[in-house]
């Protein structure tokens, strides 16, 4: 059985801790790595100096803590613009690289959204229009996404990098507005690189947990863990929600992947991160007849 492979997130530190300290306190805490997201203010891949780059790689080393590398906002693969094409492109070949300093096996990012609905609208009122067909905008941007990703994922081949895609049904004008669609668009992107990050919170905003994880199951290489009591998108501590975690445990604790605590808590970060982690550790040991949680084995 693989050992459950349990990362912190820079961004749920980030009211306490830069990335260098959130290496660290990885470290400290028994933490098998790190999903560092990348952001103007911390850490991004064009920004970033070398010391701190030296730094982390030589916690990763050290210490034997993980990266991953994630990089939500900035690209949009669903986007008809030439220019975002071009600058998508220039960012993945950016945070490739970094990914590969960092030894993190994989690369997140979002499916995109359909910028072209939000041209229909005015602050929220939407246009009457016959001039344009919304489900023909949405079918476009769905394939342009998969054409995209399929791109970026080529990119990123000769690193030996996955590119995962999140789940992300709360998001308006998504261009992946269903675990289905998000299915589909791996499987018309076709490279075998591209894979799904699974993000638990999402999936119980959507068509609930164990419905979202059938569908996305065979697709799986990445996982964020957060709890939702509501339909909106909360990245709640572990056991603070509704989300049934122990119906999806016995999967967390054979996949070979990471599993990131992407939680929400900015007036406990640190807390709630130990917290998050024992909890999930505790439904993992369960799922595996274990007396205790897995032994802490780094990789």
């Amino acid at each position: 059985m693989t050992a459950a492979r349990i990362y912190a997130c820079t961004w749920s530190l980030f009211p306490v801790m830069g990335p260098v300290e959130a290496a660290r306190f990885a470290a400290r805490n028994g933490f098998q790595g790190l999903e560092i997201n990348c952001d103007p203010l911390d850490f991004w891949p064009g920004l970033v100096n070398e010391a701190i780059l030296a730094e982390l790689v030589a916690i990763g080393k050290g210490e034997g803590v993980g990266f991953t590398l994630y990089n939500p906002s900035a690209v949009n693969p669903a986007s008809l613009l030439p220019e975002e094409q071009i600058a998508g492109d220039e960012i993945i070949k950016r945070a490739a690289e970094t990914a590969v300093r960092l030894g993190s096996p994989v690369l997140c990012i979002h499916p995109g959204v359909i910028a072209e609905l939000f041209s229909l609208e005015r602050h929220g009122v939407p246009f009457s229009t016959g001039r344009y067909d919304r489900e023909s905008l949405r079918r476009q941007a769905w394939r342009r996404a998969a054409e995209t990703i399929g791109r970026w994922a080529d990119l990123l081949t000769p690193a030996g990098l996955k590119l995962v895609v999140e789940n992300e049904v709360h998001v308006r004008y998504t261009a992946a507005p269903t675990a289905q669609s998000l299915a589909d668009m791996v499987e018309a992107a076709g490279r075998p690189n591209v894979k799904v990050n699974f993000d638990t919170g999402h999936a119980f905003v959507g068509g609930g947990l164990a419905e979202e994880f059938a569908v996305l199951e065979p697709y799986i290489a990445h996982v964020h863990l957060n709890d939702n009591q509501r339909k909106v998108s909360e990245h709640l501590p572990l056991g603070m929600g509704r989300v049934e975690f122990a119906s999806i445990a016995d999967f967390l604790a054979t996949l070979d992947a990471a599993l990131v605590l992407e939680i929400y808590a900015p007036e406990r970060p640190v807390a709630a991160m130990l917290e998050s982690r024992d909890y999930i550790l505790r439904l993992i040991a369960q799922a595996s007849g274990l007396s205790r949680p897995p032994e802490d084995r780094r990789k």
